[in-house]
């Protein structure tokens, strides 16, 4: 994998992390982008007219997540990093969680991708410290 590839996803990760409870979020040009403000006409406006919504936010987090681990599996080399991008990212999934907390399936969705994480980094950990990953 290209470390463009590589960036991109760790950056993925690091702005996911940096989500704050009650913060919007938006994906503009591929990337994920934190709201300053989240609320009022203007940026509900804007939100609407850019499509950004609660499920996209769900598609975008999924995709990096996955990609995440995708690289975990390809890049031994970067194994550390990802995986403590990954661990910070679930800070962020969590606030997601609180956030859209009275959406049901979006907040069970949130915590099925926080424990996906949390196992594939045990599991990788494990295989590490089994001798597997050497």
């Amino acid at each position: 994998m290209a470390q463009d590839s590589i960036d991109q996803i760790l950056t993925s990760l690091k702005v996911i992390s940096m989500i704050k409870e009650g913060q919007k979020v938006k994906v503009r040009n591929g990337l994920l982008d934190l709201e300053v403000e989240s609320n009022g006409l203007k940026v509900g406006i804007m939100r609407w007219f850019n499509n950004d919504n609660r499920h996209t936010t769900l598609l975008y987090v999924k995709n990096s997540i996955n990609n995440a681990i995708g690289m975990l599996n390809l890049n031994p080399n970067h194994s550390d990093k990802i995986k403590q991008y990954l661990n910070d990212s679930i800070r962020g999934i969590n606030a997601l969680e609180i956030t859209y907390g009275t959406d049901a399936s979006i907040t069970a969705s949130l915590q099925v991708i926080q424990e996906r994480v949390k196992t594939e980094i045990k599991g990788s950990t494990d295989i590490m410290l089994n001798g597997f990953g050497n």
